[in-house]
């Protein structure tokens, strides 16, 4: 298992290595407009953030879903030791 997850990081790290240079040979502008303002980016700056706006907010979904599943499992413990409790008396 501890192999898997070693394999799986190098792998993640090498194709991070690779998209950064051929982000780095990238060099065209991008005219980009946001709600409030608008400004001139890098397609490779560009493509980053919306990339680490994303692992952002997988994070705080899938935090979310964990959180609810663990609050389903304490609130099934908590039925179970109550029924425990019923059969026991």
């Amino acid at each position: 298992m501890k192999l898997k997850g070693l394999l799986s990081l190098i792998a993640v790290l090498v194709l991070l290595i690779v998209g950064g240079f051929i982000g780095s040979q990238n060099t065209h502008s991008v005219m980009v407009n946001y709600l409030i303002a608008q400004s001139e980016l890098r397609v490779s700056l560009l493509m980053l953030i919306v990339f680490l706006c994303g692992v952002f907010f997988s994070i705080i979904v899938f935090s979310l879903y964990i959180l609810r599943l663990k609050w389903r499992v304490v609130s099934l413990e908590r039925q179970l030791k109550k029924s425990n409790r019923v059969e026991s008396a």
